[in-house]
């Protein structure tokens, strides 16, 4: 089951002529959003409705993957040498709440 690609990931970001640094990155965050979510479902199958769940979720938490080598994330802190310190934050989030929904309910 594919839930994301990078060409959905392009489209939800709005990259209407992306460059082809923006399509190898945008392929790359799908490959992170699959791989995380093969792991975490761990051969679970769900419902055309739980995929449709994740499908939403994948592409939501891609474009967030995508917009994050531009934009500042995570936890700052400065450290004793005035060097800023950022703590990475799961990129999954918003599939996170749906797989442990899914999987608890059962549904699958």
């Amino acid at each position: 089951m594919v839930y994301v690609t990078g060409a959905q990931i392009l489209t939800h970001v709005g990259k209407t002529s992306p460059t082809a640094d923006d399509t190898a990155w945008a392929g790359t965050c799908a490959d992170a959003i699959e791989a995380a979510l093969a792991f975490r479902l761990d051969d679970w199958a769900s419902t055309a409705g739980g995929v449709d769940q994740l499908e939403a979720c994948a592409r939501s938490d891609g474009a967030a993957l995508f917009n994050s080598r531009a934009a500042p994330h995570g936890v700052l802190s400065i450290g004793p040498d005035g060097d800023a310190v950022r703590l990475g934050a799961d990129y999954i989030r918003a599939c996170n709440p749906v797989i442990a929904r899914l999987v608890r309910s059962g549904i699958g």
